[in-house]
């Protein structure tokens, strides 16, 4: 028997690390960049991995793979699955860039082993599952990225209090654009916290005005503002880089992208490193902002529409 499960990425609009803090996140999830699992019997004596970037059994698996190791553990134990098992994996999205891949990857594992052991898997069991991997793998997530890629629509979130979904049925494009440069998401939160800690009257303000440009995005969003949305990612950009997690290089790629005809471009996830995305009115101009930024060291490229309907 082969069990299947899937999921898709997910990036962060606006809220990234100010919504650890109980501040509002909006997330999209990205649809057309799946991950898919398959779940079979192995004759192996070890349950084994096969993806684009380990092959070999669990108990080798490097540290970047602990999470979803765990996750497979805890799995077999709870379903239960005796015996040895093959997963495979296969995803678009990139590792460590902020797109969801480790939430996705661990979603699409649960929903597989439920299917492999003809068992029923509720959401609120497929969100557990999904933020156990999370919180090995990044330490202290805020639980949005697990919400958002087992989600069609876009959500509007609040840690612990609110997950809305609604419609972004505003006429715009996203450019999501890698950076090529590996973030990582424990490091960056982790080096927030101490710097809230030790300048709370700096930092708190900062992360309450990310709360508020939330809150303003989705009021533009309805409102069918473009321009006023693009204002709103610039702001938070400028933020995120008082908060020391934009790097020279992300700062350039920006400045790119804003020439290239952007309304606006910030970092999406946790910064130092992953990808950015910029807002733009058109197509012809998302696809320049695309050109441009991939001459400029920018490795891959993503266009997502806003437009639902």
């Amino acid at each position: 028997m082969i069990a299947t499960g899937k999921a898709h990425g997910k990036i962060i609009l606006i809220g990234e690390h100010a919504v650890v803090y109980g501040q509002p996140a909006i997330t999209i999830p990205l649809l057309d960049i799946p991950t898919k699992v398959q779940v079979k019997a192995t004759s192996q004596q070890k349950s084994y991995i096969n993806s684009t970037y380990y092959q070999g059994d669990l108990e080798n698996a490097p540290n970047k793979f602990k999470g979803i190791v765990l996750l497979i553990a805890l799995l077999s134990k709870d379903l239960p699955i005796s015996k040895p098992v093959q997963l495979d994996i296969q995803s678009d999205l990139p590792l460590e860039r902020g797109m969801g891949s480790s939430a996705a990857t661990a979603a699409a594992i649960t929903k597989a082993m439920f299917a492999y052991a003809h068992s029923t898997l509720t959401p609120q069991q497929l969100i557990q599952y999904t933020n156990f991997a999370e919180q090995i793998t990044h330490g202290t997530p805020s639980g949005v990225d697990a919400v958002t890629v087992n989600s069609k629509s876009p959500i509007y979130y609040i840690k612990d209090k609110l997950t809305e979904n609604f419609n972004m049925n505003i006429h715009g494009y996203l450019t999501i654009i890698d950076s090529g440069v590996t973030g990582n998401t424990g490091e960056a939160v982790h080096d927030l916290r101490i710097l809230k800690n030790s300048q709370p009257a700096v930092i708190d303000p900062m992360l309450e005005e990310l709360g508020q440009l939330t809150f303003q995005a989705q009021k533009s969003i309805s409102n069918q503002q473009l321009t006023t949305l693009g204002n709103i990612l610039t702001r938070a950009q400028n933020i995120l880089k008082m908060l020391q997690v934009s790097t020279p290089q992300l700062d350039q790629l920006i400045k790119i992208a804003n020439q290239a005809g952007a309304l606006g471009t910030k970092i999406t996830g946790s910064g130092r490193g992953g990808c950015l995305i910029s807002l733009s009115d058109n197509l012809a101009t998302a696809q320049n902002i695309a050109q441009q930024t991939k001459k400029n060291g920018a490795v891959r490229t993503w266009i997502q529409t806003l437009h639902q309907n």
